[in-house]
């Protein structure tokens, strides 16, 4: 979230005393994901705050984070202690309000995300990975729900990335410069695009057929969800996109390293992996195609601004791009690894 809400900082931590006996006199925004952010700070600690945006996306995060509350408890007695501590208020809630706006609060995590380090780090991420599928059944037992409903194999960006662009090749005189730009961009690569959403397909209806027990997945273990502490440690956050799923669904992007990682993996989980060529090949595309109808929906509907465009310009080309282009590259690298 680019922009700090505008609620005074005085008014949060007055909240933040009423409802958690908190005695907090600094509060610091921060750069982390589509939630509001901040560090809380007071003579008695440090404190993680996220605020939830408004609108219909902050109402369906807040169903998510207010489900991430119980499964952080039932993983820190379960599996995994090294996830973040959700604190309750003076009345046992889960959440605050200030201003219309619902807020968590956790204990500070003294530890940084790996980013670029990530892939350093795999092999004590591996069988973080497998603890947690392997303990399913005992963190369900626990919880009612997971944030998000259990993986259904759906694509349901598929027809408006279609739509979209056909309406960017049939772009009207007088758009907005950012939409020529992605015209510009994504005109060389529109047959890689079809191509790649048929062959989605055909490893979604493979996906479907095939029966396999579901784990607790955390759906996005990448470098900003993954910090290492001062001791080495290693500390899995953001948990709101947890669901059921094929364990696939979190081992498809460890990529190449997943040949050296799995035997650490398969220990920790305490079985054989059993893994699947085609479900690890939907997960790649689905993710490539999923981020790719999010940029062409963001500069063709959703923004108002140069600066905006240019953002996610930039995003499609670093990013989007690269992974649309060694699609194959990567399905090659799983080949080995799965029936």
């Amino acid at each position: 979230m680019s922009r700090e809400p505008l609620i005074p900082h005085a008014l949060i931590l007055r909240v933040l005393d009423e409802q958690y006996s908190l005695d907090l006199n600094r509060l610091s925004y921060l750069d982390a994901g589509t939630a509001h952010a901040y560090r809380a700070e007071g003579p008695h600690g440090t404190y993680f705050l996220k605020l939830v945006p408004g609108g219909e996306y902050g109402q369906e995060m807040l169903e998510r984070v207010r489900a991430e509350v119980p499964l952080l408890l039932a993983l820190r007695e379960e599996t995994l202690e090294r996830v973040p501590r959700p604190l309750f208020t003076r009345s046992g809630g889960d959440l605050a309000w200030v201003e219309g706006h619902p807020m968590l609060l956790y204990e500070w995590i003294e530890a940084r995300n790996l980013g670029l380090e990530w892939q350093a780090a795999l092999p004590g991420l591996a069988p973080l990975l497998g603890r947690l599928h392997g303990a399913t059944e005992r963190i369900m037992a626990r919880i009612e729900q997971l944030p998000t409903p259990p993986e259904e194999f759906a694509f349901p960006f598929a027809e408006q990335l279609t739509r979209n662009l056909r309406h960017l090749q049939a772009l009207p005189a007088g758009s907005r410069a950012g939409m020529a730009k992605l015209r510009q961009v994504l005109t060389p690569h529109l047959g890689r695009i079809e191509g790649l959403l048929d062959e989605a397909g055909r490893y979604q209806a493979a996906t479907r057929t095939r029966p396999v027990p579901f784990a607790v997945c955390h759906t996005d273990a990448h470098g900003g969800n993954v910090m290492r502490d001062e001791d080495g440690r290693l500390w899995l956050i953001d948990w709101e996109t947890a669901r059921l799923a094929p364990p696939e669904h979190d081992l498809w992007m460890l990529g190449s390293h997943l040949k050296d990682v799995l035997p650490a993996y398969e220990t920790a989980l305490g079985r054989p992996a059993g893994l699947h060529f085609g479900t690890l090949a939907f997960y790649v595309c689905r993710r490539v195609l999923e981020d790719l109808a999010v940029d062409v929906q963001m500069i063709l509907h959703e923004h108002t601004r140069p600066e905006e465009d240019a953002h996610t310009l930039s995003t499609l080309r670093e990013y989007v791009l690269p992974d649309l282009l060694t699609v194959q590259d990567r399905l090659n690298e799983f080949r080995w690894v799965a029936g």
